[in-house]
């Protein structure tokens, strides 16, 4: 168009055109972006080209029943379907996949299971041999061993009849009510100690047909700790004679081991804490002495706060001296790399290894075993001569002390190799030992 044919748009009539739009343009400026209109939908969303009219959205209301189920679900985009067959196939969804049939599978397992196992379990109790503990506490109540037995305290044990009664001759005990027990027909009722016998022969030692004490002539030895080999758990009954080079047999870190614990030691002598009485007053006395020429400690055991391994030696007051008996402690300081002291007592061949503990029965006085010690003390490389055993043996604690009674009732009644089962018998092995008196004084 020319120019001097185009004419200014007067003010009014744009303010005019922009409050009251041309319906026609309006309806161009609005379609002209739009795609078509796709015909899958229905008449009321579809133009009415014919006529021209305008397409308007309906109203929900105008929708009828027929159209709504005449319309198709939405339809994914060849792009989002890729995206989907990928995300189906991925590694992690497979293994997602995977975990789940791994949990389905494994509890199935279990409740297939769990009815065998309660089988099992049941059958398996009702082989286990019963082990009664007369007069003994039992922390945690009754406790299946491991070599196969049940041991407990309660008489009355799901009406199961016990194979053996074990009496502690350590704690006080009576039989009262010992005859209404349910048992075996084979049953044992077992005399059991750790402690010197020293008490009276009862009247009723009749009951007794096993013995499971400290003495090697038991039919079953039992004690807290015993020696064995360093490979082999078998409790030893000899032992042979200290080396003079044993440092040749010792494995290197037992080496290291020793010398670390020499380094750790500062103190001389220790002891445990006893009670003081009358009973006691030949130890208080015999200490007495012994502190006349030494600084001693005294300690309540070898645990947390109370650790002995900066003292050379221990000091072990031992009042009787039965044959056979062995003093828990002298286990204790030899556990812990301490020489012990043994004050008192019997005699240890073929208890402990030869060289491996003083006796203050090799010297005359307090005096002159106080400065033995103190010149051992000086001396590293004599000191180290009593830790020779460490090169062949070991000490154990035994950690299931019935355990051997337990492999005893175990075997058929006619295998099972007892010397002297009846009353009589017991009564002799009680008379044939030979306890001495407690010692008066250590002096």
């Amino acid at each position: 168009m020319p120019i001097d044919r185009l004419r200014p748009t007067p003010v009014d009539k744009i303010l005019s055109f922009r409050r009251n739009p041309d319906p026609q343009q309006l309806e161009r400026q609005q379609t002209d972006g739009l795609e078509n209109v796709p015909r899958f939908l229905p008449s009321q969303f579809l133009k009415d080209e014919d006529n021209g009219k305008d397409r308007r959205m309906p109203d929900s209301d105008s929708i009828n029943s027929e159209d709504a189920i005449r319309l198709p679900p939405p339809r994914r985009s060849p792009v989002s379907m890729r995206n989907l067959q990928r995300e189906l196939y991925s590694p992690n969804q497979c293994m997602n996949v995977l975990k789940v049939v791994v949990a389905v599978v494994t509890i199935c397992v279990l409740f297939a299971t769990i009815p065998l196992s309660r089988h099992h379990k049941t059958t398996k109790e009702q082989d286990l041999k019963m082990i009664l503990l007369w007069n003994e506490p039992l922390i945690g109540g009754p406790a299946h061993m491991e070599c196969g037995c049940l041991v407990t305290n309660q008489r009355k044990y799901n009406d199961k009849a016990f194979d053996a009664v074990v009496v502690n001759a350590d704690h006080p005990y009576s039989f009262k009510g010992l005859q209404d027990i349910q048992h075996k027909p084979d049953f044992y009722v077992v005399y059991a100690a750790k402690k010197p016998i020293s008490q009276d022969l009862q009247s009723d030692f009749q009951w007794f047909n096993l013995t499971m004490t400290y003495r090697l002539d038991s039919h079953l030895i039992w004690t807290d700790y015993y020696f064995s080999h360093t490979n082999l758990a078998r409790r030893l009954k000899w032992f042979r004679n200290p080396s003079k080079n044993f440092a040749d047999d010792m494995p290197e870190s037992t080496i290291q081991r020793l010398e670390g614990e020499i380094i750790k030691k500062s103190r001389l002598a220790v002891y445990m804490l006893y009670e003081v009485n009358e009973n006691s007053l030949p130890e208080s006395l015999y200490l007495e002495e012994l502190r006349k020429y030494a600084d001693l400690d005294a300690h309540e055991s070898c645990l947390g706060s109370y650790d002995c391994s900066p003292y050379y030696f221990m000091l072990i007051f031992e009042p009787t001296a039965c044959p056979d008996y062995v003093s828990p402690q002298m286990f204790t300081a030899m556990d812990k790399y301490v020489v012990p002291v043994l004050i008192g007592g019997g005699n240890l061949t073929n208890l402990v290894p030869q060289h491996s503990y003083i006796s203050s029965k090799d010297f005359a006085t307090p005096k002159d075993l106080i400065n033995h010690l103190k010149d051992l003390a000086d001396n590293t490389e004599e000191y180290k001569r009593y830790f020779w055993w460490h090169s062949l043996y070991k000490v154990r604690k035994t950690s299931q002390p019935y355990c051997a009674l337990c492999k005893l009732i175990q075997q058929p009644p006619e295998e099972r190799q007892i010397q002297g089962s009846s009353g009589l018998d017991i009564i002799n092995w009680w008379t044939q030992y030979q306890c001495p008196n407690r010692s008066t004084t250590f002096l």
